[in-house]
């Protein structure tokens, strides 16, 4: 690793490549997304102990959040810059956002989605998440989410194409 950007030159940071001041305001702030939104203590913590990950190399870090021993962050490299995501336990990246943030809130609110509807939340909890997020399309995610088994068990055959299709209509990507 080539840096690991200070804890108190972290909010900065962000704010430069762009993310929303309401989703970095409100990392670790949110009880709806306690478990999957934390702030990056484990992240400043485990990534100096990394030194072995070929994913670090040459690399410029600053942590976004954890999810467990899942770990999101900006990473920096030959001024080129993009918003990953991984795993404590592998030295690989699981999924690239480029530098698209509202790619990357679109996760975090599926996975609220898969828990909402498990608890019964409602539509306007759900609204009220991806507000506190600075996610302008709740609403309509919710509305091509909230389909029925049937439907879910043909979509979740492939997963990645499903997830693209909701993002462009979206018009995230």
């Amino acid at each position: 690793m080539k840096k690991l950007t200070p804890k108190e030159e972290r909010h900065s940071k962000l704010l430069k490549y762009g993310i929303p001041q309401q989703f970095l305001n409100n990392i670790g702030e949110i009880d709806e997304l306690d478990y999957s939104l934390q702030k990056p203590e484990g992240a400043y913590f485990y990534f100096p102990t990394m030194t072995e990950y070929t994913i670090f190399t040459d690399v410029e870090v600053t942590p976004i959040f954890d999810c467990g021993e899942t770990f999101y962050a900006l990473f920096e490299k030959n001024n080129g810059s993009e918003i990953v995501k991984f795993e404590l336990e592998n030295d690989e990246i699981y999924t690239q956002y480029g530098l698209n943030w509202n790619l990357l809130i679109l996760d975090v609110m599926w996975d609220y989605f898969d828990f909402a509807i498990e608890e019964d939340d409602s539509l306007k909890l759900f609204c009220a998440v991806g507000g506190k997020l600075g996610f302008p399309y709740s609403e309509k995610l919710y509305e091509l989410l909230d389909i029925t088994g049937e439907e879910i068990s043909i979509k979740m055959q492939d997963r990645k194409k499903w997830k693209k299709d909701v993002a462009k209509s979206l018009n995230i990507i």
